[in-house]
């Protein structure tokens, strides 16, 4: 608990002076609303004396104090909001920009249902962990002291049994409540894998229909509630548990306090004004104990859920940018893998072994070969997806790990395997590709990559909605899209991974004639299984279980004798 409160008052205390006139605005909010039975007493009092204007003098001053108290509890909200609704987004952004910071590992391996979940539970956490804390337990705290004062004037007894409930009530509470945050935390981890699986189906929806899963997907999320029924009724069951055990202290603790309350009015040690006052502040006292208990279950429930939300802080950036960097204002694209080796985390193979290449500036060089054989690895490596194990892999001679990832990207341009779009227009996501475009920078991006005809027979044109990952979209129109962005980013280094898998023939060959006015006078990196989209290249480099197997031009390898590359070709020609 103090873990997730250190980091919610890291957010909440950005403002010091303001948090601090919150705080005492609610303390004399509640010290004010927590006298009212001292009136009630002077009431009681001056009654039998028959004088009206003394007891309009108390009426007076009754209300005024009434007043005041509601002035300075409406400010306390008022003051509050100020802070929390500065805080909150803050909380937000920070946890999405380290979301956004952490490694390629961590997101290949996350359900994004599962976080946009913890997002918005947490969010809500964060907001009701403020009103709880700092509205419904300070206004316990500040009335059990208020009470305990006037108490502890009237008789030591009645104060020790008021301590004394508290404090069994608060011990049993706590007892109680770990036990319902375990359920809580173990209901959110089905609950969890039930948004998986509802996120998952609504984001490869296209898959479903395909394959005609409905009725699979059904029983999939219907065998998912069975576990997370189980979960609900444990953790609903605690719940009544603490009614049961918090009842039966408070319903104790009252029969004690009246008890000797009564006696000693009885015995006449007890004025009849201080029983007004007593018997009030317990109809206080006790309603606001039961607040209490019911606080602490809501900060259960927060406390499960914000834990998880900031939880996701916990992660650790694995690819670190360095402390002190260095600093390139322009390259010339010159890439070195030098004895490269890397292996993916659990797997006892290199995916990567031994791997040594030089890409001159302005070079185009093709990575050919086997799925599994490390093309798309070397590609991830550079981009610094993943820190390599041994090795270097250097950038105009920098070590790319004295770069930062930031900058090491802005200098590479990528037309991934799949590229995935933005729910946005058409024009948002050829222009993502570079900060402050205009539509004709678009549109000339577009013609470059063989789109423009499609995109203007489109009534909508450049304000065409594409739909989720693009699914409006055929993938070879996807594709082009991507092509688009990444030529309106104008990178020094381009990397084409599978650019063409998805188009026909014809569209190949313009995006190839595109690609390559494009990629004049830029360092080049072309992972094709296609040999057709590489024919053209500097270098092929024909790779086989993440070493090389031979390097040379696609006139060159197909005159080698036994060559795996003539191999591929001759396959392909088949195929073909």
């Amino acid at each position: 608990m103090l873990k997730v409160l250190k980091v919610f008052y890291k957010f909440v205390l950005k403002k010091r002076l303001v948090f601090a006139v919150f705080v005492l605005l609610i303390t004399f909010a509640q010290i004010l609303y927590s006298i009212t039975p001292y009136f009630y007493k002077l009431f009681v009092q001056a009654i039998p004396l028959a004088d009206f204007a003394g007891l309009f003098r108390i009426l007076v001053f009754y209300i005024s104090v009434n007043v005041t108290a509601e002035v300075l509890d409406i400010a306390s909200f008022w003051v509050g909001d100020i802070i929390l609704f500065n805080a909150a987004p803050q909380a937000r952004a920070a946890i999405f920009k380290h979301i956004q910071d952490l490694d390629f590992a961590f997101h290949s391996g996350k359900s994004t249902g599962s976080l946009i979940s913890i997002f918005k539970r947490g969010d809500g956490a964060f907001f009701d962990l403020f009103h709880q804390i700092h509205h419904r337990f300070l206004e316990i705290i500040v009335g059990s002291l208020v009470m305990l004062y006037f108490f502890a004037k009237i008789d030591i007894r009645i104060t020790a049994l008021v301590v004394l409930s508290f404090a069994v009530t608060i011990l049993a509470t706590k007892f109680l409540i770990t036990f319902n945050i375990r359920k809580r935390a173990k209901f959110n981890e089905e609950e969890d894998k039930v948004s998986g699986i509802i996120g998952d189906n609504m984001l490869n929806y296209e898959t479903v229909k395909l394959f005609a899963k409905e009725r699979w997907e059904q029983k999939r999320l219907s065998g998912a509630f069975g576990p997370w029924k189980k979960a609900l009724w444990g953790y609903g069951n605690s719940f009544r548990l603490i009614d049961i055990a918090v009842a039966t202290i408070i319903n104790l603790s009252l029969f004690s306090i009246l008890l000797v309350s009564l006696k000693n009015t009885a015995d006449l040690t007890l004025s009849v004004g201080d029983f007004v006052l007593v018997t009030t502040f317990m109809g206080m006292f006790f309603p606001k104990l039961w607040n209490l208990v019911w606080g602490s279950r809501d900060i259960a429930k927060i406390y499960a859920d914000i834990q998880k939300y900031f939880g996701l802080l916990e992660f650790e950036i694995e690819v670190k940018d360095p402390t002190h960097p260095v600093s390139l204002s322009k390259v010339d694209g010159e890439i070195e893998f030098k004895n490269v080796s890397f292996s993916y985390r659990g797997r006892k193979t290199d995916a990567i072994h031994n791997f040594s290449l030089k890409v001159r500036p302005g070079q185009s060089v093709a990575l050919v070969g086997t799925s599994g054989s490390g093309k798309t690895t070397l590609v991830k490596l550079l981009m610094r997806f993943y820190d390599i194990e041994k090795g270097k892999i250097a950038l105009d001679g920098v070590d790319i790990k004295n770069l930062t990832k930031g900058d090491l990207r802005d200098f590479i341009g990528v037309v991934p395997q799949e590229p995935i779009l933005f729910n946005n227009t058409i024009a948002f996501n050829i222009g993502y590709g570079k900060s402050r475009t205009s539509l004709d920078e678009i549109k000339a991006a577009a013609r470059l990559a063989n789109i423009e005809d499609f995109i203007e027979s489109l009534p909508k044109k450049y304000a065409t909605e594409v739909g989720e990952r693009g699914v409006k979209l055929s993938g070879g129109q996807k594709q082009r899209l991507a092509i688009a962005r990444m030529i309106l980013s104008d990178p020094k280094i381009i990397i084409f991974d599978e650019a063409t898998s998805h188009l026909d023939s014809e569209s190949e060959r313009l995006i190839q004639e595109s690609f390559w006015k494009a990629a004049e006078g830029k360092t080049t990196i072309i992972i094709a299984h296609r040999l057709s989209t590489v024919m053209r290249a500097d270098k092929i480099v024909v790779m086989a279980k993440g070493v090389i197997k031979e390097t040379g031009s696609h006139r060159t390898l197909l005159t080698q004798k036994g060559s795996l590359y003539k191999h591929f070709w001759d396959l392909q020609i088949k195929l073909d």
